[in-house]
């Protein structure tokens, strides 16, 4: 391979979901016709059929078998198509080991949901909000999705791992916070990494919190750290363009909730005390909408779980404690 040269094709997959339109493949050529790749697209026959005409045309020929697929994070658009492709190809399908541990796979959406909901009941949602939220929840329309995926035999990747895809090698390293057990493929002469929704080009991936036995803000933070010492060239995302500079991005992410958690801040400072709810509520969000009533259901589920993430970094850092009044929990300075 000339020096310089990436050893794989990126495709941008179409998937059902509006909001981001396509996703990105990682392929890696093999012998005449074989190829790995990382991510898969989405359980649908339009996102299938996409990927590998896309596949197709990249190798300039017939794929003859997917000989491995490595998932970089346990969501419907990055990993569901894998289950389709494993009828046709049997590939081995890797995914990190974080991942394999969450509730979503072993368990039912409805228990999943009801959990959330259950939480954010905790946090002061008001009833009409989560009804609407769990009849609009984005499980619900991918159960499939999901269940076809989660049968799958998958082989688990652990920190350090290295991972022979076509003819270059990778390093695996977790990268929590997107979601608990997130991976990030790092090429071995440093030069580049493939960081799914770790890093994104133009929009600050989601951090939600799920239960209260996690920080995941404070582990995107540190993975977000842990980036911006790296000496990549470029980072190959889970959606838009190759990142030139991935370290200054991680910083500019790194800055970026550190302004929200001052805003959170400043908005209980005014308040002497809220819930999540009204955190949430009261926090300014990039969006078309002009109200909080406009948002639909589903952006509501986002921004409330954001706000929660937020509260539950600033009550790790002892800067806010939490109180309850009526069995709701509220966020005080401390």
């Amino acid at each position: 391979m000339p020096s310089g040269e990436k050893p794989f094709s990126v495709v941008n997959v179409w998937i059902p979901i509006q909001s981001l339109g396509s996703v990105n493949v990682t392929v890696f050529k093999k012998d005449a016709g074989e190829v790995d790749l990382v991510d898969a697209g989405m359980y649908s026959a339009r996102s299938v059929h996409d990927l590998l005409a896309k596949i197709k045309s990249r190798i300039r020929g017939k794929i003859r078998d997917v000989d491995k697929i490595v998932i970089t994070h346990f969501h419907v658009d990055h990993m569901s198509g894998a289950a389709i492709l494993r009828e046709v190809f049997e590939p081995t399908v890797f995914i990190g080991i974080g991942e394999l541990e969450l509730p979503l796979r072993s368990g039912s959406p409805d228990v999943f949901v009801d959990n959330i909901l259950t939480l954010y009941r905790e946090h002061g949602v008001p009833e009409p909000v989560l009804e609407s939220i769990r009849r609009s929840h984005p499980v619900f329309r991918t159960v499939l999705a999901y269940r076809a995926f989660s049968s799958l035999d998958l082989k688990p990747i652990y920190p350090g791992d290295i991972l022979r895809l076509g003819e270059a090698s990778y390093r695996a390293l977790p990268a929590p916070g997107h979601t608990p057990g997130h991976i990030v493929l790092e090429s071995l002469d440093g030069t580049h990494a493939i960081v799914g929704d770790t890093l994104l080009e133009r929009i600050t991936p989601s951090v939600i919190l799920y239960d209260e036995e996690h920080d995941p803000l404070g582990s995107y933070l540190r993975t977000l750290e842990m980036l911006a010492q790296k000496k990549y060239l470029v980072a190959y995302p889970g959606h838009g363009n190759p990142i030139i500079s991935p370290a200054e991005r991680a910083r500019e992410l790194i800055e970026h909730h550190r302004r929200r958690l001052s805003e959170v801040l400043e908005l209980l400072k005014r308040r002497g005390s809220a819930t999540a709810y009204e955190v949430a509520v009261g926090m300014r969000w990039r969006t078309r909408y002009t109200s909080w009533e406009e948002y639909p259901p589903v952006e509501k589920f986002f921004a409330i779980g954001e706000a929660l993430a937020h509260l539950k970094r600033l009550y790790e850092e002892m800067k806010v404690e939490v109180i309850e009044r009526g069995g709701v929990k509220r966020f005080r300075i401390l």
